[in-house]
């Protein structure tokens, strides 16, 4: 958004060394019945159903899950999160059928060897359904339609650089204080009437408005 030669040396050397990076694949399903799991058997609706489903039974499970990543750009036994909207809010799909969203980790935002998630994100997808499948054997058949979004996708679709759902890595060195980085966590820029109000922001990423909010203030008082 910015010419470059409005910005000092300093600030540039800042903004190129800022992480981001997400290990999260996306997918949006339209499901003809509700997931009969066999832990929680019935695809009527149930509380279960109406809540956060993890499919990361334990903790070897989840540490695998990331080794596969480094190794091989996305886990063979991914975490899933499920949620199902439509339970909740049954307009978001016809009577009797639903619709899901999974939230699935860990998938690297760039694949090793020089690879493309565009010729490896139909792979990805069918690992997740299979997974899903796994702890509720009616998953696959009961998928209508699927959106896929891959780290690549994401950043494609909705600009998030690296598939970074959170604008930006939430390690120590990105947090409070360093948030983008240290000497900008209070909103403003080098350009004046120029502020900073996204997740990429303190207190980082998360559907909470605190950025906008904390960025309206100094905004104010500004004026």
């Amino acid at each position: 958004m910015i010419d470059e030669q409005h910005l000092e040396p300093e600030f540039r050397r800042r903004v190129r060394g800022f992480r981001v990076g997400s290990g999260t694949f996306r997918m949006n399903v339209a499901l003809s019945e509700l997931p009969d799991f066999i832990c929680k058997p019935g695809t009527h609706l149930q509380q279960h159903h109406q809540s956060g489903i993890v499919i990361g039974p334990t903790m070897t499970y989840l540490e695998q899950a990331f080794v596969d990543a480094t190794q091989y750009g996305w886990s063979t036994h991914p975490i899933v999160e499920i949620l199902i909207p439509s339970t909740i809010d049954p307009t978001l799909a016809p009577e009797g059928k639903h619709v899901a969203s999974l939230f699935c980790q860990q998938f690297a935002p760039e694949l090793p060897q020089g690879k493309s998630w565009d010729d490896y994100r139909d792979q990805a997808e069918k690992t997740i359904i299979d997974t899903v499948t796994n702890y509720a054997p009616n998953f696959r058949d009961a998928v209508i339609a699927q959106q896929i979004h891959s780290p690549l996708d994401l950043e494609r679709k909705f600009g998030l650089m690296g598939g970074d759902i959170f604008h930006g890595a939430l390690g120590l060195d990105q947090l409070w204080s360093n948030r983008p980085f240290m000497g900008f966590a209070d909103y403003r820029t080098p350009i004046q009437d120029l502020y900073l109000c996204g997740s990429g922001s303190h207190p980082g990423g998360g559907v909470t408005g605190v950025p906008g909010h904390n960025a309206a203030m100094e905004i104010l008082r500004d004026r």
